[in-house]
């Protein structure tokens, strides 16, 4: 940037920063982001002087790059949000889940002791795959879905 540019620059800021301020926070509602917002619109602004200085309208430039600012903003705070809720509900999907993990031994006392009901509660509640349960017990993965299979023949019978 050549001090041509920049004093460009330092003139536009001067005498728009107001009205810049004025629309970011009617866009953004909170004082600490419509700041941000121009400030990152005159980060940009230094960044690309020829753009800014060789426009015909140099204040409509800046204008649409804190419109670009803004909805950059918001769609970031957005997936932001969207990614805590998500992560939010699954965590309070995983307590649910372990609640009724708790429930069901409790329910099936008598039998949640057997090696059945723990391979079963493994495979169907755990989500372990046959050969994550076939290494933990050193067999192959075929006597597991074996096992599997006995164990559910067997716990219908007793249920």
């Amino acid at each position: 940037m050549n001090t041509e540019q920049r004093e460009i620059i330092e003139r536009l800021y001067l005498e728009m920063y107001d009205m810049l301020i004025c629309y970011a926070r009617s866009s953004l509602s909170e004082e600490a982001l419509a700041e941000e917002a121009v400030q990152e619109t005159f980060i940009v602004a230094c960044q690309k002087p020829e753009n800014l200085c060789g426009s015909p309208n140099p204040k409509g430039w800046l204008v649409q790059t804190l419109k670009y600012t803004v909805c950059n903003m918001r769609k970031s705070r957005e997936t932001a949000t969207r990614v805590l809720s998500d992560y939010i509900t699954a965590q309070i999907n995983e307590a649910s889940f372990s609640e009724d993990r708790i429930r069901l031994e409790l329910l099936y006392e008598n039998v949640a002791d057997l090696e059945e009901f723990k391979l079963l509660k493994e495979f169907a509640i755990d989500g372990r795959s046959h050969l994550e349960m076939a290494k933990a017990r050193g067999i192959t993965v075929s006597a597991c879905k074996k096992r599997l299979q006995r164990a559910k023949e067997f716990l219908q019978k007793k249920l």
